[in-house]
């Protein structure tokens, strides 16, 4: 016998593929990333997690200064709470603007603090790119459910780049997964799109149903730049400078975007959805929606 409505249990990606959520414009906004490897458990908060608990007041101050974000990984298949390996774990410092990443490892709580200080002098940089996939279980049941089938599709096809990780927005648009230094987002990735979405990123192309944007970027430069490579099949992402947005009102903007020489004016105004639930366990709330015209 089925389930009825009231018994299944609520799946919160589900809802918003039914409803239509787009997940443009819900790039988590991050210009430097703290990137840790930690065999968890992982609680709901990074910050919380046993050993980083001790050092959070000092290692919050110090990734206050540029902004970062932590974010908790492990390697795919790895076991919740294995050992940390004997010579410390790595770390990687991300500044999304250059399109660096540093690398080094920690050992001691304190190793944290002094390289969250790091950001302006990156340790044994490198353009290589991180593929960060969500499987934060505790933070939302479809980040499990779908991301860890994505992380093993991923791990397969690009080995050594892929590490899961913790919460990274968007649980409605499971499985999620940012790609780094670039910056980029995508949602609503599964076994059997995940690698191809990725690949063709890499290659320059850009699946717009998926893509959430870009996190150094303003929500309204997201939601601009998605327009236009929608309706210009000659520019690519890779070649769009930093779009320019200027304010033209409390929820509109006016975007300039540069690509190869040519520019593209878009405006972009932002209304709010009726509530709904956008989380497997939260409440209502409302998600912003954003509007593109030409200028």
């Amino acid at each position: 016998m089925s389930a009825s409505p009231d018994t299944e249990r609520f799946r919160c990606s589900l809802a918003a593929l039914a409803r239509g959520d787009v997940p443009v414009g819900t790039a988590v906004p991050a210009r430097y990333w703290m990137v840790v490897a930690h065999p968890g458990p992982w609680p709901a908060k990074p910050i919380e997690a046993a050993g980083i608990a001790d050092v959070a007041e000092e290692l919050s101050a110090a990734m206050g200064r540029f902004g970062a974000r932590l974010q908790l990984i492990r390697r795919h298949g790895r076991l919740e709470g294995e050992l940390v390996e004997a010579d410390g774990e790595p770390v990687f410092l991300v500044d999304v603007r250059r399109g660096l990443v540093g690398r080094a490892s920690w050992q001691r709580p304190e190793d944290l603090v002094e390289l969250a200080a790091r950001f302006d002098d990156l340790p044994d940089p490198t353009s290589e790119p991180l593929v960060l996939v969500c499987t934060h279980g505790r933070k939302d049941v479809c980040c499990a459910i779908d991301g860890r089938v994505v992380a093993a599709v991923l791990d397969d096809a690009l080995p050594g780049a892929v590490w899961e990780t913790t919460h990274l927005g968007g649980d409605r648009f499971a499985g999620n997964v940012v790609l780094l230094p670039e910056g980029s987002q995508y949602g609503r990735l599964d076994g059997d799109v995940a690698a191809q979405v990725v690949l063709d990123h890499f290659d320059g192309r850009v699946d717009l149903d998926r893509w959430r944007g870009r996190c150094s970027w303003h929500p309204a430069a997201q939601a601009a730049v998605h327009d236009v490579l929608g309706s210009d099949p000659d520019v690519r992402l890779p070649d769009i400078a930093p779009p320019h947005v200027e304010a033209t009102g409390d929820d509109a903007w006016t975007v300039r975007v540069d690509a190869g020489g040519r520019s593209s004016l878009r405006s972009v105004v932002r209304t709010m959805s009726q509530p709904h639930r956008l989380t497997c366990s939260g409440g209502a709330k409302v998600q912003a929606i954003y509007t593109v015209t030409t200028a």
